[in-house]
């Protein structure tokens, strides 16, 4: 069975007991290593015996007796395989045969990544309990960074959850950073809000794609090709950066034209899903007549997109963008 809920996997994880089979892919490796720490912290609480398995390192090894062979003291096994996508034809074959009997073990098996699209994997997960490991949308950020902070033992108010998921730019493993961070330097029990995350996690000389984009949108044209630098020099994916700074642009423009339509600045704010901490800076960009959605901007995220698609340089395709949105002022 596929299960869709990480909650859920890891609570299926924690439990396992000797025949369960449990198969991870997907290309977000945090949730894919905590269920794996999750998996081992199992098998010593079973008192089971950890073997791991590599493809590459298996040769002409059997797994039928990894699997048959009994341990000397231990009731079973904690087997791990890693890149079990990556197992010779016949090898998979042998390893279906074993995972649709019944053994005495608990098996966790990851792929090299995406999860591929083959009658292989389709049977592994039949037999077993399959997740993928995807990054998780916005109001899934919104959910990790509280369950990130709880374990942490600190406390983020609405605005330094947003604070963090912003510096997070998507990815799962920089929010879990970035809350880790924040519990170090503050200390556990704290109550954090924006400014003491930033104040934990950026200190003066760290770029971020939420830091990018402001000074991009505040027509701040040396700092932001600086910032554009580091984060594509630091291995930022450009086609998720341009995605940031578009929808960052699309909301200052929708909130420039509310504000011109003589709606109230709270129920522009309201409307938009803009918080407070963030609201007196999108009003200031607001009034900037670079952003409001025109069909030369329009024109240049579009071809900076197809640019990136299409295999061109990563640095010059954005930096075409921030100079249209940073050659005008009001």
């Amino acid at each position: 069975m596929i299960v869709k809920n990480f909650a859920v996997m890891m609570k299926r994880v924690e439990t396992a007991s000797p025949g369960d089979l449990f198969v991870v892919s997907g290309e977000e490796f945090y949730q894919s290593n905590r269920l794996l720490d999750a998996f081992c912290r199992r098998g010593v609480e079973l008192s089971f015996e950890p073997v791991r398995i590599v493809p590459d390192d298996l040769k002409e090894a059997n797994l039928t007796a990894v699997f048959s062979e009994a341990s000397l003291f231990s009731p079973g096994k904690y087997v791990v395989i890693s890149e079990v996508d990556k197992l010779t034809s016949s090898q998979k074959s042998e390893f279906e045969k074993l995972v649709s009997g019944s053994f005495e073990h608990i098996v966790f098996c990851r792929t090299a990544g995406r999860k591929p699209s083959n009658i292989f994997m389709t049977k592994l997960e039949r037999e077993g309990t399959g997740f993928v490991c995807w990054e998780p949308f916005a109001d899934g950020m919104r959910k990790w960074a509280g369950t990130l902070a709880v374990e942490e033992g600190i406390t983020l108010n609405r605005d330094g959850s947003q604070a963090a998921e912003a510096i997070a730019s998507g990815k799962l493993e920089r929010l879990a950073d970035a809350v880790r961070r924040t519990a170090l330097f503050h200390g556990r029990g704290s109550v954090v809000n924006s400014q003491g995350v930033y104040a934990a996690v950026l200190g003066s000389a760290e770029a971020t794609a939420f830091q990018f984009t402001a000074e991009v949108l505040s027509g701040n044209k040396a700092a932001a090709l600086r910032s554009l630098s580091v984060l594509i020099n630091s291995g930022e994916e450009p086609i998720r950066l341009l995605a940031l700074l578009y929808s960052q642009w699309k909301q200052t423009a929708a909130a420039r034209e509310l504000l011109q339509a003589g709606i109230s600045t709270q129920a522009a704010a309201k409307r938009l899903g803009i918080p407070p901490f963030r609201w007196r800076s999108v009003e200031a960009r607001a009034g900037r007549r670079v952003n409001y959605a025109t069909s030369e901007i329009l024109e240049s995220f579009a071809a900076a997109d197809h640019a990136l698609k299409t295999g061109s340089d990563a640095l010059a395709s954005i930096a075409s963008v921030v100079l249209s949105l940073t050659s005008t002022g009001k």
